[in-house]
């Protein structure tokens, strides 16, 4: 029988956490998955052997180190699912994930992107509630990574931006959702839950580029940036919860114009409310 959901995980070294990964899938209460690990050129032993072991229960897709973009799109393309599922090698799931996500698309009109709310563990711990707000999207990602979709979806707009090697990839991803009118409902749970490390991608790189990645993303979006859309945008989204108020959003727009690069990046180091903003994409 073909799967319903394809849950994706791109692994690179992670021996320590792939096997909780894995199994936080197989023991959803809904059973019709598959699981597919693209092994994205790991060179550690545990995680070598833990997918050897596993190669008869899933599917693993083995390239060369080629980046999360690259790891997750090609995963979805030798997916047989409905639905897609991204998950990330230190990331897990609570059983009733999927069961409660599948339930809210085939019991709400138009919707085709679910995600819920998340609780972090590691070096911070505690509940992340998060909402969705388009106008919100175009300047810090509010959504988790692990949004579930249809895979129809994937196609039309195109997969993850496999230039953006410096992360926040999801929040390309997110914004092009939006912007073709995909906006992601949520499920008020914390269902998923992320691992927070001050060694991870989002501390050693993607903070540290976060200007040069929102330009990016301007540069590629230019019909969505500009003063007239932003501003109808806002109008469209007024109100849906803004985390913050609308002189940030201000701020953001501006900065991302004029503010040199070096001095953004020491200002958006020295907020914790923009890290807070952005904690869940990587």
């Amino acid at each position: 029988m073909m799967s319903t959901v394809s849950v994706i995980i791109p692994c690179y070294n992670s021996g320590q956490t792939i096997l909780r990964t894995i199994q936080s899938v197989q023991v959803q209460t809904y059973k019709n998955t598959e699981i597919i690990v693209v092994n994205d050129g790991s060179t550690d032993v545990a995680t070598i052997g833990i997918l050897k072991k596993l190669s008869n229960e899933i599917k693993i897709i083995n390239q060369k180190n080629n980046g999360l973009s690259a790891a997750r799109n090609i995963g979805i393309k030798n997916s047989n699912g409905k639905y897609i599922l991204p998950l990330d090698s230190d990331d897990y799931l609570l059983p009733s994930f999927i069961e409660k996500v599948i339930k809210k698309i085939k019991n709400e009109k138009c919707t085709h992107v679910v995600f819920s709310d998340l609780y972090m563990f590691g070096d911070t711990e505690g509940g992340l509630i998060r909402n969705y707000n388009h106008f919100v999207q175009l300047f810090t990602n509010q959504l988790p990574y692990c949004l579930f979709f249809e895979k129809k979806i994937w196609n039309e707009i195109g997969g993850y931006d496999e230039g953006m090697k410096l992360g926040y990839e999801d929040w390309e991803f997110n914004i092009r959702l939006g912007k073709n009118g995909y906006y992601p409902a949520k499920i008020d749970e914390a269902l998923f839950y992320y691992s927070v490390s001050s060694e991870g991608m989002m501390k050693s790189q993607s903070d540290k580029n976060y200007i040069n990645i929102l330009r990016y993303i301007r540069g590629k979006h230019k019909d969505i940036y500009t003063i007239n859309r932003i501003y109808r945008t806002w109008k469209d989204w007024g109100n849906y919860p803004k985390p913050y108020p609308i002189i940030f959003y201000i701020f953001m727009f501006v900065a991302t114009e004029y503010i040199p690069g070096d001095m953004y990046n020491y200002i958006y180091s020295k907020l914790s409310f923009l890290k807070q903003s952005a904690r869940t994409s990587e």
